[in-house]
């Protein structure tokens, strides 16, 4: 993937991916669901792209964003704009460097920054991409590290995932469907490497006839890549950090002095409504705080919610008035957040959801 190392490559990192080698790519081979590309490949054209998506059937693409702490991919704001226009799921990557929690913290930090000036949408992936044969070498001691990469950039509203060997799978976190390569020599169609992770990337040597070159062609097992974008939010600026302790604000106040006990059984409206992180999601802005609501952290699942407007057989738009279901509509607040003035509440499997404390005692 990372085509600025091809002497590292060469040397034997990547060769743990590749396995045996790989001849040529033929008629008879995976899906090409999604391509890879950086500046190796040069500056891609929505053309290129739209032929990628006609031709082959095509859904994705992941761009490199950044490598270190100092370098971006100058191809990647337009990659990202070319993807955008031809109808594709653009994602991003980061080439990893660093050995530590907190070097991957700091990586973290410039690939959002780079990712966000260069017009990757929040929800999209932002994957870790661990090559380095003394990464590799490391084994399941890189895991952390890796984590710690991933839960960075979730804080801003992006997800993530492991991108590595086949070989070398064990840097991926545990329990972690991740992004795998493995080039076989003669790739058919019958192989579902990796049929458990995200994905599979079975060869480097993809060609297309809109294109010059050669490209890293994946095949997806689920929605991780085509799913979760919504480019009308806006990643935050500020660096996720430890909040500063303020005191508790009326609303929150409130809230504990009921045992942290709270209901919502009154309707409010459909502000947003987008397809983000891999479901159907709303957003109030006055449940949320704000028009600068983000899909991670304020988003409500359409699964959860009534539609008193219309009923639950027809599709939810915004402007609808929803009440949360029984069984969501009453319970207690896991988290607050003084400086923002949020409640956060555990809403089963579809996690953490944050409200704003006065919105939700007026509900």
């Amino acid at each position: 993937m990372n085509k600025l190392k091809q002497a590292l490559v060469l040397a034997g990192a990547f060769l743990a991916f590749a396995g045996v080698g790989q001849l040529t790519v033929h008629a008879d081979t995976p899906r090409v669901d999604m391509v890879d590309v950086s500046n190796h490949n040069g500056q891609m054209t929505a053309p290129e792209f739209v032929y990628m998506r006609n031709n082959y059937g095509m859904k994705a693409v992941a761009t490199k964003i950044s490598e270190g702490t100092t370098f971006h991919d100058y191809t990647a704001p337009g990659n990202i704009a070319s993807a955008k226009r031809a109808g594709l799921y653009i994602n991003g990557y980061h080439f990893l460097s660093s050995t530590t929690v907190a070097g991957a913290i700091a990586e973290a930090d410039y690939a959002v920054r780079m990712a966000k000036a260069d017009g990757l949408p929040v929800g999209a992936v932002l994957a870790v991409d661990i090559e380095n044969s003394y990464q590799l070498l490391m084994g399941s001691r890189m895991q952390p590290v890796a984590t710690a990469f991933e839960n960075r950039v979730r804080a801003y509203g992006y997800r993530s995932t492991t991108y590595t060997g086949g070989y070398s799978s064990s840097v991926s976190p545990a329990g972690e469907k991740a992004w795998l390569a493995q080039y076989p020599y003669v790739p058919t169609s019958a192989m579902k490497h990796y049929s458990t992770e995200h994905a599979w990337q079975w060869t480097s040597n993809q060609r297309f006839a809109s294109s010059l070159g050669r490209f890293d062609a994946s095949i997806l097992y689920d929605n991780f890549f085509t799913a979760g974008t919504d480019k009308d939010v806006v990643v935050p600026n500020v660096t996720p950090s430890k909040p500063v302790v303020n005191k508790d604000t009326s609303a929150i106040k409130k809230f504990k002095n009921a045992g942290n006990r709270f209901t919502a059984y009154k309707s409010f409206r459909v502000d947003k409504i987008a397809y983000a992180n891999g479901m159907w999601q709303a957003i109030n802005y006055d449940l949320a705080g704000g028009k600068d609501a983000n899909w991670t952290a304020n988003g409500i699942p359409l699964a959860m919610l009534d539609n008193v407007t219309r009923g639950n057989y027809a599709a939810t738009r915004v402007g609808d008035q929803v009440k949360f279901m029984r069984g969501y509509n009453y319970g207690t607040i896991d988290q607050y957040d003084n400086n923002s003035n949020g409640a956060g509440i555990v809403e089963g499997r579809y996690g953490n959801v944050w409200y704003n404390a006065n919105s939700l005692l007026a509900k």
